[in-house]
């Protein structure tokens, strides 16, 4: 049995992924603001172990208390594969009107949620002698920059460095954990629905994005999570490295 743990677990890419990993009879820990009676029945009828735990990730004060409530439900000898896939696109603004507020709820998710929680994790499971590894989902924008997206652009840009520094200091380690970023490509989630509904004067690619929708081109969540999980069965992974979902189709 593997346990996952999964940010932003209810919704899009998350349930997706949890989904198919309880009807493989794995333990899910889902983190997560609000329930989701449809994973637990998944769960019972799988016969799988599923843990919720509910927080907001916006809340830094809460980021360690959470690793303690994660490590009470881990079984030492189980695998760990740990995906930090929450995530936020707003605000979608040009620079010059992003905003404070709204700047700290995109760095605080996207970029300081991950890493508090990556940093906290390899501490406290340096000893741990199975496998780990951390996916950091990240986005083509961390490599390319998009008019009206500098807060997202920024923090995915700084998750994947913080990613590639991790995973290169723990092939130093006795008992390393692996740490990739998995960018998944455009998909059919929440997310793009609020992408589309961005003003042309802040997002000037929208069109794109309505374009992408009108004419099929959006994966589903579960297509992307099975191609995930895929990866993380059947690959020996590189640390630190980056992942294309295009690129391995």
């Amino acid at each position: 049995m593997k346990t996952f743990i999964i940010t932003g677990a209810t919704r899009g890419l998350g349930a997706a992924i949890a989904e198919q990993c309880l009807n493989k009879g794995n333990h899910c820990i889902l983190i997560s603001r609000n329930p989701h009676p449809e994973l637990a029945e998944k769960a019972v009828m799988a016969g799988a172990r599923l843990s919720f735990i509910y927080m907001d990730l916006f809340d830094g004060s809460q980021l360690l208390p959470l690793i303690d409530k994660i490590l009470a439900e881990l079984d030492e000898e189980s695998d760990i594969y740990f995906i930090n896939n929450a995530g936020v696109i707003n605000p979608i603004k040009t620079v010059g009107k992003l905003e404070q507020d709204n700047i700290e709820i995109s760095m605080r998710v996207n970029f300081m949620a991950p890493v508090v929680l990556a940093d906290a994790f390899i501490n406290r499971t340096k000893d741990w002698k199975q496998k780990k590894v951390m996916v950091n989902i990240s986005s083509g924008a961390a490599k390319n920059p998009y008019h009206g997206w500098a807060a997202y652009c920024s923090t995915k840009a700084g998750l994947e460095m913080f990613t590639r520094v991790a995973g290169l200091e723990q092939e130093k380690e006795s008992f390393p954990m692996t740490l990739i970023s998995f960018s998944p490509g455009v998909m059919d989630t929440g997310m793009q629905e609020t992408i589309r509904s961005a003003d042309e004067k802040d997002f000037s690619d929208r069109s794109k994005f309505h374009d992408y929708k009108d004419k099929g081109l959006l994966r589903s969540p579960e297509f992307v999570a099975e191609k995930l999980l895929h990866l993380l069965e059947y690959t020996d992974l590189e640390n630190g490295k980056f992942y294309e979902l295009n690129r391995l189709l």
